[in-house]
């Protein structure tokens, strides 16, 4: 798959307004909406730290959150007005990324600033820790790195010619469509191919916790858990479903039953998992051991990206199109 999986249309502005002012909800259903933008508008991107939410979109926009996602209004920025395509909350550090290789940082509460990433191509995924070491990920095997919290950054990526296969075009700049820094200073990247590779702290070795493998379904998204005792999940292309128990390490399958992309995964404390993808969604209770289809209202419909878990209350909150902010179950 050679480029991003969603074509991003023109700047426009999200006209956003509360969802009590469109359609109600299903009664008694499993989606609540929290926000919602005019047709064209889009939410690309979500994270959460200590109850404080973010999220990023079309048009440069970007929207936060000081209830823990339950209201959310506008943050006004002057940086750049073309898509923002993901963004990361981590302690005092938050950073958004992407088309054009932009880069953005939050200086303090609602002031943004231009970082320094060096490319010009589109970056799709991003991650912080609280000490400030930021990794980034893109098209066509981009990954830059970032230690001052995303202000200036540093090529970053493997020696992706190690890893291709000469017969399979393509396997020699596979795009990066998720990144992790843990705490520990571990960074876990995940993409084209199926690859996953892991660089431990303080080595320049990338370590192959899942092979690049041409005709392996692609892998759009993470959850990687910082604590040994929960799942990790990684999830993609036609109901690909991942599942790691030691920290994702080694990972073993689990599909579900859909020849729909999925784009995003969460993960909350007592086994719940939300993934969300292009006219689907399926929740589990019991850790991604089983899963259950959703088919109410849009989602089976139209897509919502990214997807995050809120954990000072563990409510689990998704992006998607037309400006909306969704919460799933309670």
């Amino acid at each position: 798959m050679r480029s991003a999986l969603i074509g991003f249309a023109s700047a426009a502005a999200l006209g956003l307004a509360s969802a009590a002012s469109y359609a109600a909800d299903a009664p008694n259903g499993v989606i609540r909406t929290l926000l919602q933008g005019i047709p064209h508008s889009a939410f690309f991107g979500i994270s959460f730290d200590a109850g404080a939410g973010v999220a990023v979109g079309m048009g440069g926009a970007i929207v936060t959150s000081a209830d823990g996602g339950s209201t959310w209004a506008p943050s006004k920025q002057e940086v750049t007005d073309i898509a923002l395509l993901a963004v990361e909350r981590r302690g005092a550090h938050t950073i958004a990324v992407g088309q054009g290789g932009v880069v953005l940082v939050e200086e303090s509460p609602g002031v943004w600033s231009k970082g320094e990433s060096g490319i010009e191509g589109r970056l799709l995924s991003v991650s912080v820790n609280s000490a400030g070491l930021a990794i980034a990920g893109g098209e066509f095997g981009t990954l830059i790195r970032s230690e001052d919290g995303g202000k200036t950054w540093s090529q970053a990526a493997p020696d992706w010619n190690q890893y291709a296969d000469e017969n399979s075009p393509g396997t020699g700049e596979p795009t990066v469509y998720s990144v992790h820094v843990a705490e520990s200073g571990d960074i876990t990247i995940a993409g084209e191919f199926g690859l996953i590779f892991r660089l431990d702290a303080g080595s320049d070795q990338w370590r192959v916790l899942n092979p690049l493998t041409a005709g392996t379904p692609t892998i759009f998204a993470t959850h990687l858990s910082d604590s040994p005792s929960r799942n990790s999940y990684a999830v993609g292309q036609r109901g690909q479903v991942l599942i790691s128990t030691d920290g994702g390490e080694t990972w073993f399958p689990n599909r579900v039953k859909t020849e729909s992309n999925f784009l995003g995964v969460a993960a909350a404390p007592g086994g719940k998992v939300v993934v969300t993808g292009m006219r689907v969604m399926v929740t589990s209770k019991d850790g991604g051991i089983n899963w259950n289809q959703v088919v109410e209202g849009d989602i089976t419909t139209d897509w919502y990206q990214a997807v995050r878990t809120e954990n000072t209350s563990g409510k689990v909150m998704a992006v998607g199109h037309s400006g909306r902010i969704i919460q799933i179950g309670s």
